[in-house]
């Protein structure tokens, strides 16, 4: 079976191994070779993670064969005098969603946001709210930034979504986008749409494999900020 990699380089930060065809699977390294090392045990986690939930994934997984189809190099741009970061577009993105893929996208992200929820629900509000060494947020601060960042994705495909106020609290703006997420996710199906913001190139396609990305990273974010995994 190939497993399609998307290899998207950020030469003296990091490289982010995209399993292509597994949103929500992605790997990091500081180099490609250890980025496309670590594919086949995030492969796995993902596995995992979706059997935990399902009893009989749509997918097989059967003398995996990595391949990269696909690279991309970060750029930064100055956009409105402040440097933005112009993160992968890959061709494969160009690939309309299928109603299939979306109901896909939506179990995933619909789990993913069950644990991240159960992650946060019995915690104390000292630990939510403190900022451990290091670390740009507390875990409020983290929920808050996850839910901005899901709107903004859906601006970036052109649709007119507002963000929540900034008073709100993180919880309910992360429920917030969540609900919101999914109420258009159905409506990319067969969308070829390419819009741009700073340069940078969106579609369906990226914003799905961003989306899953985004909340999985934060979610492992959060749980090393708890101690539930070793840092």
């Amino acid at each position: 079976m190939i497993i399609r990699v998307g290899m998207e380089e950020d030469p003296g930060n990091r490289y982010t191994a995209w399993a292509l065809d597994f949103p929500g699977c992605f790997a990091y390294g500081a180099d490609e070779g250890e980025a496309l090392l670590n594919l086949p045990r995030a492969l796995l986690e993902f596995d995992y993670w979706i059997r935990l939930h399902i009893e009989k994934p749509w997918y097989e997984l059967d003398g995996l064969d990595f391949h990269v189809d696909e690279t991309f190099v970060v750029t930064r741009v100055d956009h409105n005098a402040v440097e933005y970061e112009i993160n992968a577009f890959f061709l494969d993105d160009l690939r309309p969603l299928s109603a299939e893929e979306l109901k896909q996208t939506d179990l995933v992200f619909s789990w993913q946001h069950e644990e991240l929820l159960a992650g946060v629900e019995f915690v104390d509000r000292p630990a939510l709210e403190e900022i451990q060494l290091g670390e740009r947020w507390n875990i409020l601060g983290i929920l808050g930034h996850l839910a901005r960042a899901e709107i903004w994705y859906l601006q970036n495909l052109g649709l007119d979504v507002k963000s929540p106020p900034s008073a709100v609290k993180s919880l309910d703006a992360i429920e917030y986008s969540y609900q919101l997420v999914r109420q258009y996710l159905q409506t990319l199906e067969g969308s070829v749409k390419i819009t741009s913001y700073a340069q940078e190139q969106w579609s369906a396609r990226k914003f799905v494999r961003r989306l899953l990305w985004h909340r999985r990273d934060h979610i492992d974010h959060i749980r090393k900020l708890l101690g539930v995994v070793p840092r």
